[in-house]
């Protein structure tokens, strides 16, 4: 349900003409908040300052719709410049990272008067950032589904399943990421869709991991490991630039959530949370 105070839907009924602006609020998953308004100069609203751009945003219509029986999408085009950073590192660089997966969006559209002065707003959306559809040179095109998506978690939480339904690292796994970390070397001939490195763990280990870049053209980037064998690490998606020899980097390695691995790998069977001895469907009587 949207609200709005008296002195602004008395505003809206009275007057003939308004300035009207998009407000974009982004959350990032690590907590960074970052404001954007499609207006041509930065706006201060509520307190919040909201940049101009760019980047630059446009959207697709909103779709709105009584009860809660459909989740809305809205299609979220980004459009910025190398030069347009965020936390030091260029905004698409980050999105070719993951670091806008699951962040939240919000839009607002905020009403003025023809001398500016705000009147209020509404919102128009709020929603999380999906599947990246696009990434060029230039911009990026992202699907958002409306918060409706949340209510869809399948419940029971804990599933009967053999394998764990922990992520490694997380709450239920109970481990410490940084004490799985290994750090490594670069070696040459190395290229965007695979790091030959120094390690010497045996095949698989890093199967389904992750890779921190801590030196470099890439540093700070995080990758995720596809394939680990004879020191040669494959790379789900490429890197944002080739490594050089030399570079350095933090390794972590990956889990396929079986009790054997979950045992034999990471010592931690007291925290394993799949039911191995479930028998399959079509067994069970």
């Amino acid at each position: 349900m949207k609200t709005a105070t008296q002195s602004f839907i008395n505003f809206l009924a009275a007057a003939s003409e308004f300035v009207m602006a998009e407000l974009y609020t982004i959350t990032l998953v690590d907590g960074t908040v970052l404001r954007y308004t499609t207006f041509d100069q930065n706006l201060i609203v509520g307190g919040q300052t909201f940049l101009s751009g760019p980047p630059n945003f446009v959207r697709s219509e909103v779709e709105e719709t009584l009860g809660i029986s459909k989740v809305g999408t809205l299609i979220l085009e980004i459009y910025a410049n190398p030069t347009d950073l965020v936390e030091g590192v260029p905004i698409l660089q980050k999105v070719a990272r993951g670091d806008f997966d699951k962040a939240q969006v919000t839009v607002e559209r905020l009403f003025m008067d023809e001398n500016l002065v705000q009147k209020g707003s509404v919102i128009r959306f709020v929603g999380n950032i999906g599947d990246l559809d696009e990434l060029g040179r230039v911009g990026a095109s992202f699907t958002c589904k409306s918060k409706v998506e949340e209510l869809s978690v399948p419940l029971p939480r804990k599933i009967l399943q053999p394998t764990c339904v922990h992520t490694l690292f997380d709450a239920g796994c109970t481990l410490v990421k940084s004490s799985f970390g290994k750090n490594g070397i670069v070696q040459a001939g190395s290229t965007v869709n695979k790091l030959l490195t120094n390690l010497i763990d045996p095949d698989t280990y890093y199967d389904n991991g992750q890779l921190v870049f801590t030196s470099g053209t890439n540093e700070g980037h995080s990758v995720a490991v596809k394939k680990y064998a004879s020191t040669i690490m494959n790379f789900a998606v490429p890197l944002p630039a080739t490594p050089n020899a030399g570079d350095t980097f933090t390794a972590f390695p990956g889990c396929d959530k079986t009790q054997t691995t979950c045992t034999a790998k990471f010592a931690n069977l007291a925290n394993f949370g799949g039911f191995p001895y479930v028998p399959a469907p079509e067994t069970a009587i």
